[in-house]
């Protein structure tokens, strides 16, 4: 789905979607407190951008069913995204 035009869009270039944008100051500018995470890659950005969300004091739900990874060579995607939920929550 396209963003519409009164939608404001972040382009991130590194795991933790507040290194280097926008992203924090835009919150602030809507007086957001809380958030609700979702995205791909479980352990690098969902669990990178949950921390760094945290560490500037926003609360934080991670929506335990809409985040996702692919499997490893030790684990399967399912048994990364249980334990993150466990983690993060």
């Amino acid at each position: 789905m396209a963003p519409r035009a009164e939608d404001t869009v972040i382009q991130k270039r590194a795991p933790d979607s507040f290194y280097q944008t926008e992203l924090d100051q835009v919150l602030k500018s809507f007086h957001i407190k809380h958030l609700i995470l979702a995205g791909i890659q479980t352990e690098v950005c969902v669990d990178t951008t949950c921390r760094s969300a945290r560490s500037k004091n926003y609360q934080v739900t991670l929506a335990s069913d809409a985040h996702s990874t692919w499997g490893s060579s030790d684990l399967k995607a399912e048994q990364i995204v249980a334990h993150h939920n466990k983690a993060l929550r």
